[in-house]
């Protein structure tokens, strides 16, 4: 019986070690995957900042394209919603007068805000009406009354 009984630990260590073997296998593979569509979206990150699809200056836009790229899989960084704010602000420094205002407006949450990081971009929209003022009134002539 001590054969038996030894012959059961021997078979549940095996077991034990191959479900290790196993689930390690995963998440290397897992962590290949991750690392190839991190490349994917580094290579199409860079596109965008050479053709200036981008819409930021070439080198910040490589530098977050590069940030984007070393980070760690599954983690975030941790920004403050001050440092969020600051950031989207930044984006409008490059538009001028009213222009600047407006995107300002939208990025402070002004308006409609429609589609996802996910579905490849954010769409924010703020509508303005402006009034023209009325043209002034010919007075009336003095002989009309008469």
């Amino acid at each position: 019986m001590k054969t038996a009984s030894s012959a059961r630990q021997v078979c549940h260590r095996v077991a034990g070690i191959s479900m290790v073997v196993l689930a390690c296998g995963q998440v290397f593979s897992v962590a290949a995957q991750d690392r190839g569509e991190k490349l994917r979206r580094f290579d199409a990150d860079r596109q965008a900042c050479r053709s200036g699809q981008s819409g930021q200056a070439l080198e910040p836009c490589m530098q977050e394209a590069r940030a984007v790229l070393a980070q760690r899989p599954g983690s975030s960084p941790s920004v403050s919603p001050e440092q969020l704010q600051r950031g989207s602000l930044v984006r409008c420094e490059a538009l001028a007068g009213e222009d600047r205002a407006a995107c300002v407006a939208r990025m402070r949450g002004e308006g409609t805000t429609s589609g996802s990081i996910a579905a490849g971009g954010i769409l924010r929209e703020l509508v303005t009406t402006e009034e023209l003022p009325s043209p002034p009134q010919a007075p009336a002539s003095a002989g009309a009354s008469q």
